[in-house]
């Protein structure tokens, strides 16, 4: 049987089952591994790690360089440099080809600085700029460096420079001037992310209609997460100040619900996955906490350390009942992968 099709046919999960049920001694157990993940898999995977990380450390040395040495700089030189290091990391990138990761790197370190030149240019000349209008400005200069290169990494450094300014805004214009409440940016910041996450995840857009046709685990897995925390705040408010709450906070707990129970069904259903779904078990249980403390601590005049103690059991019996659940998820859409091969 040739590499390829064993790579086809069995994967980690497989064959770690298959050694623990005692189908496979230590030395084909270990000849299994070798053939599916071979020394230059572990070399090409530490070289960009070591890419990363270093890429990283980089732009925050850049960064504190001029923290540090901010009054003894002219403008002309601080503009300068940063100018130099964008122009110098899109050559790079187009020289290096966009399609590979190191062309991708430098992309993202120049996306990165051009942020760096926006808190300059605030800086030197105090335009007196709301801190919202530079992430809004960052993340609309960076748009199309991050749909070009069909990158993770800048797509969700993009995300998270866009979700900022969204929340700088709220703080200190929409919230201070038109009376908008949390409710309304924790639903914002749901939509756009889940625009994203539908967009990277849906099996009904062809690829060449996405502008992320990568699609990684782990991305997927953010955006479900910022998603959930957003949800669940207006959520929790529901629960606990019920008799306060305006349309605008139960709707939020509404989309929570209907988000939670529908990506439960993609991910269990469509795309099986136990990531995302270990995620939303885990938010239910904290939404599920927080009703049964209301109603066990809140609601009471009086409480003692006898309530704290019955629902510190209550909080063993429902993450002990979610981790159950889950281990016999995981089972079930194991047999069905192998009952489909």
């Amino acid at each position: 049987m040739s590499d390829d099709r064993l790579n086809h046919k069995a994967d980690m999960a497989t064959i770690r089952r298959l050694h623990r049920d005692g189908m496979l001694n230590d030395a084909a157990f270990f000849a299994a591994i070798r053939v599916l993940r071979p020394g230059y898999a572990w070399a090409a995977w530490a070289d960009r790690m070591l890419l990363f990380f270093g890429s990283a450390l980089v732009l925050s040395g850049i960064i504190f360089f001029f923290a540090y040495n901010w009054s003894a700089m002219g403008r002309f030189l601080k503009f300068g440099l940063i100018e130099c290091g964008i122009v110098a990391c899109i050559i790079a990138s187009c020289i290096c080809g966009i399609s590979r990761i190191v062309g991708k790197i430098f992309l993202l370190s120049a996306s990165v600085l051009v942020g760096v030149l926006l808190a300059v240019y605030g800086q030197t000349y105090q335009t007196g700029a709301d801190a919202f209008e530079l992430f809004i400005t960052w993340a609309i200069l960076i748009f199309g460096w991050a749909a070009v290169s069909d990158f993770a990494a800048l797509w969700f450094v993009w995300l998270i420079i866009i979700n900022t300014g969204m929340i700088l805004c709220w703080h200190q214009v929409g919230g201070p001037y038109y009376g908008l409440g949390y409710e309304t940016l924790c639903l914002s910041i749901a939509a756009l992310n889940g625009f994203f996450a539908v967009i990277s995840r849906s099996p009904f857009l062809n690829s060449q209609f996405s502008i992320l046709t990568s699609k990684p685990r782990w991305f997927r897995a953010a955006l479900l997460a910022s998603i959930l925390v957003a949800l669940s705040l207006p959520t929790i408010d529901v629960i606990i100040d019920s008799y306060n709450m305006e349309g605008i906070t139960l709707i939020g707990a509404l989309a929570w619900a209907f988000t939670a129970g529908g990506a439960y069904f993609f991910y269990r259903r469509r795309v099986p996955d136990m990531v995302p779904l270990a995620m939303i078990v885990m938010n239910l249980c904290i939404i599920l906490l927080v009703f049964i403390g209301k109603i066990l601590l809140w609601d009471g005049d009086y409480y003692s350390s006898l309530h704290i103690l019955f629902f510190a059991l209550i909080v063993l019996g429902v993450t002990s009942a979610a981790a159950f659940s889950l281990q016999n998820t995981g089972r079930q859409m194991a047999a069905e992968t192998q009952g489909a091969e």
